[in-house]
């Protein structure tokens, strides 16, 4: 279905196409139902396919992480050796190298698996094991997860350099009048509860461009694309001439810590990792 025919299937899977078609075909015949449409060279997915492909995309992931253990467990990357560790992607290339560098220094013999994505991903790889912890906006949108409250951060206005805003020691919500906004992607609680705000605060302002990391938001504010509204704690990680930054009021101030599984203590080098984790924000 990705890629929508069996001699692209086969370049993918390493199999040969008369080796994709006759899977293809046993399967069809052992669901007896026929999956694809064939023409002009071409698969096109039946409906019945598409109401089968997410829970064959879980299945897929699950045995990916199958085989991720089956490999750690060959090279002798498990238990106490190997932790994995899910941030947002700009931490993952801000934050993360130097704090790693320092714990690798002092456990050489441990390796750590970095992992990024945004908050709700960060806490699906938490509850399903892919990750052994998280850092994330508390409190999480999902339960069953142990807490760590580590910092708390409110919210910043990142525009050019030399914009107009940038003559005021901090922006508030009615200054955002008929400017061009940077956001963080939407259907995040974050997002909605700022919207809702400036909708009672601002007659006009317009989502020129929609992100989804906070490196990113400000990137394109250094272009002129429009004023971005970020987390603070983050926003420092990318100060640059490109762009000034001021405070944001009301900024929400939020916390953010991490998570682990409930009833899945860590192991001590784990403990340790989060140690460094809370002293870089300390």
């Amino acid at each position: 279905m990705a890629s929508g025919s069996t001699i692209a299937a086969a370049t993918a899977l390493g199999l040969s196409q008369s080796a994709i078609s006759r899977h293809l075909t046993a399967l069809e015949e052992e669901i007896g139902l026929e999956l694809f449409m064939r023409g002009k060279g071409r698969l096109t997915p039946r409906p019945e396919a598409h109401l089968l492909i997410k829970e064959v995309e879980d299945i897929s992931r699950d045995l990916g992480r199958l085989r991720t253990k089956i490999g750690d467990a060959k090279a002798g990357a498990f238990g106490e050796g190997l932790i994995r560790v899910a941030f947002p992607h700009s931490l993952t290339t801000t934050l993360l190298p130097p704090l790693v560098a320092r714990f690798s220094e002092k456990y050489p013999q441990v390796t750590v698996e970095l992992l990024s994505g945004p908050y709700d991903a960060i806490e699906r790889m938490v509850t399903d094991r892919a990750a052994d912890l998280g850092f994330v906006r508390l409190p999480p949108e999902g339960g069953g997860f142990d807490i760590r409250p580590l910092v708390k951060s409110g919210t910043t206005c990142v525009m050019p350099a030399g914009h107009s805003l940038a003559e005021k020691k901090t922006v508030a919500m009615r200054d955002l009048a008929r400017q061009d906004l940077i956001l963080l992607g939407r259907q995040r609680l974050h997002r909605n509860e700022l919207e809702h705000q400036l909708r009672r605060a601002v007659r006009s302002y317009r989502c020129r461009l929609e992100v989804h990391s906070v490196e990113a938001a400000c990137a394109c504010a250094a272009q002129g694309l429009g004023i971005a509204i970020v987390p603070s704690l983050i926003a420092r990680f990318f100060k640059s001439r490109d762009i000034e930054m001021r405070p944001f009021e009301p900024g929400k101030v939020t916390d953010y810590g991490v998570i682990t599984l409930a009833g899945a203590p860590l192991p001590s080098l784990g403990e340790a990792l989060v140690s460094e984790i809370s002293g870089a924000f300390a």
